[in-house]
């Protein structure tokens, strides 16, 4: 496949903001790749080249591509530099030189899809001496070979990790459902808008040549309500009028009845069928945590493949996060009673992974810190029972003279630490306290109630003072649970978890089968968007930071506030102006005169007075006076906040409900 195929589909992508338009122009274009093809596509359209569960990336600075962009097309960096401020995106300024050009181009091949790849994936594999001159060849190499303006911008945009297309993990997730397996609407859905059309508009606009079944009933509806569209669809499509029931595996795996579409009448019917396939893929994703994966089994081995993946240990799997409730009496109507109460520490959470080979450790970052922990290792490989386990825990500090939990930013030093192990492993011990499984033994937990979870985990961990397994009640008495509340905050915890006792492991999900609460809700963790250069003696440094929370429906992040206080002046004395600035200067995308937009990646907790209503930030919430209270390194930028978070938070503020 030519590179410029792809490119043509990123743009088509661009230009739209219709999550159901970029699904089916993905999903149309994924049904016609090349099955040699379909991994490498998988993993350009999520901006990478290594799968989720890989700390692998890319890694390639700005400052590397204005260089590139200078090699491959024979003008200064201070004009790329120039064109970067007044375009404010790296990929334009390529676009606009691949067609400027000042020289001949070196490679006169045309550029491919597997091209683009190996190279990416050669960049993202060097290191050592001279690694980043090799990897300037490479990227020129690229830009130099395009033919196609498009080709520049989505190749430096992606290897900056950029890509600006809008493809969420929902998007890729239901376009591998569309491009594989049958896709499913009911007369409801159809009759949905989507702007200024509706999905039956939608459908009839990228559907062309396909075959459609459609129930006699939503026929003699779909005539009489929509006759222009519906007969225009019709004319250009199969379409086959029958009275259609409940569709089987065999007709959904990887479209064996030839049926593209199917409308159903029957809206209880179609949300069922649908709801089967989406939420088969989505399980498959949830047990390889790799895309690419997902969507050569849908294609070859349709829904039974699906089901037959299963978790592999040492490729971590996103964890399963929590939502934060107000009151207790709020967190029991979501998980329901009985609940299981446990303590929530104020540790560093790690993904724990044993072979036969030994133990690895994971943050929640998916990155490894195995080397980072010796005696983590040495506790696990003791106290923990089995021959294969995958396992969820809080790794919590230990001062060595009080013997009290010490707070996260002590523990988050050992985090970074790269040197002089043994030394800061005798100064900060720490304890580890195991609240769930995903594997043990080898068997797949990941659907298994949170009871029986948490029995089989109990089974297998011998506590001693180094490890443990969470201190958890299960009661359905609010004053009990209050009681446990005050007991945790006592012990210098954050406050407790409450969880469904009948709940699956969800990764990567808040979806209400487990609920945090801790005693003051005006704290959010939040990624930094964005930055403002400061004048006079913060002058060269970041000095006013733009915040943002994620809204995991389009897998954007939405503005909700600036942030300039909290911040110290000096280094040593926490979290400071140099600090940020050096720590978010790698990840500067877009540059206009002292204003910086910043890929999202570093996450901070951020204290305020209140949320409220507001049409300046994209997500409709302001923060009155925040203020910075500690960075989140073992946050992912998704993990941050979620908008729906923030509405509840401000539902709840001053009896607002």
């Amino acid at each position: 496949m030519e590179y410029k195929t792809l490119a043509e589909v990123y743009n088509k992508l661009e230009s739209t903001t219709l999550k159901l338009e970029k699904t089916e122009i993905i999903s149309q274009f994924l049904s016609g790749v090349e099955k040699d093809e379909l991994d490498r596509v998988i993993f350009l359209l999520t901006g990478d080249v290594y799968p989720g569960w890989s700390s692998s990336e890319l890694g390639l600075s700005s400052n590397l591509m204005i260089k590139a962009i200078s090699r491959a097309y024979g003008v200064t960096a201070l004009e790329i530099e120039e064109g970067w401020k007044t375009l404010g995106d790296l990929g334009l300024v390529a676009e606009k030189y691949s067609v400027q050009k000042k020289q001949a181009t070196l490679f006169s091949r045309v550029l491919t899809v597997r091209k683009v790849f190996d190279n990416l994936r050669k960049i993202g594999d060097m290191s050592g001496m001279r690694s980043q001159d090799k990897k300037l060849a490479l990227v020129s190499e690229l830009l130099g070979s395009v033919s196609n303006p498009f080709e520049a911008r989505y190749l430096a945009r992606t290897v900056i990790g950029d890509l600006r297309i809008g493809v969420a993990e929902g998007i890729l997730r239901d376009a591998i459902a569309g491009a594989f397996f049958t896709n499913i609407y009911s007369k409801e859905t159809l009759d949905q808008k989507v702007n200024s059309m509706t999905k039956l508009g939608l459908v009839a606009k990228y559907a062309s040549g396909k075959m459609i079944a459609v129930d006699s009933k939503v026929d003699a509806y779909l005539l009489k309500k929509y006759e222009a569209v519906y007969t225009e669809l019709k004319s250009s499509n199969v379409v086959v009028v029958r009275d259609v029931g409940v569709i089987g595996d065999d007709d959904l795996s990887t479209k064996k009845s030839g049926i593209d579409y199917v409308f159903f009448y029957d809206s209880s019917i179609g949300n069922e069928t649908k709801s089967k396939i989406i939420s088969s893929v989505e399980h498959a994703y949830n047990m390889t945590n790799d895309f690419s994966v997902v969507a050569q089994v849908a294609r070859d081995d349709g829904i039974s493949g699906l089901h037959k993946l299963h978790l592999t240990v040492n490729h971590p799997i996103k964890v399963m996060l929590y939502q934060k409730a107000l009151t207790i009496e709020d967190a029991f109507d979501i998980v329901g009673k009985p609940a299981a109460i446990e303590y929530k520490y104020d540790g560093f959470r790690l993904q724990i992974h044993k072979t036969n080979e030994g133990v690895h450790l994971f943050t929640r970052r998916l990155e490894e810190v195995t080397r980072q922990f010796p005696d983590v290792v040495s506790a696990v490989s003791k106290n923990v029972s089995c021959g294969s386990f995958i396992l969820d825990c809080e790794v919590v500090g230990v001062d060595r003279v009080t013997g009290k939990w010490l707070p996260f930013q002590k523990i988050s030093r050992r985090i970074k630490r790269k040197y002089d192990i043994d030394e800061i492993v005798k100064e900060i011990p720490v304890t580890v306290h195991f609240f769930d499984a995903m594997m043990i033994d080898g068997k797949n937990l990941i659907d298994t109630p949170y009871s029986e979870r948490r029995k089989l985990l109990e089974s297998v961990v011998s506590c001693d003072e180094d490890v443990m397994v969470a201190k958890h009640i299960v009661t359905s008495q609010v004053s009990s649970a209050k009681e446990f509340y005050d007991e945790s905050l006592s012990r210098g915890n954050e406050g407790i978890m409450m969880k469904n006792m009948s709940a699956p492991y969800k990764p990567g999900s808040r979806v209400g089968y487990g609920i945090k609460i801790k005693p003051t809700m005006d704290s959010l963790d939040l990624v930094i968007v964005g930055a403002e250069y400061g004048e006079g003696k913060r002058a060269g440094w970041f000095s006013s930071f733009n915040l943002a929370c994620y809204d995991s429906d389009s897998g954007e992040y939405l503005t909700i506030g600036k942030l300039g206080t909290g911040i110290k002046e000096k280094v040593g004395e926490g979290t400071s102006f140099h600090e940020l600035t050096e720590l978010l200067k790698p990840h500067i995308i877009e540059e206009k005169g002292k204003s910086v937009t910043l890929k999202p990646t570093v996450v901070i907790e951020v204290h305020f007075e209140e949320i409220q209503k507001s049409l300046t930030y994209s997500s409709g919430f302001a923060l009155r006076f925040p203020r910075l209270v500690r960075l989140r390194d073992d946050r992912m930028p998704e993990d941050s906040s979620s908008i729906d978070e923030i509405s509840t938070v401000y539902g709840g503020q001053r009896g607002r409900g």
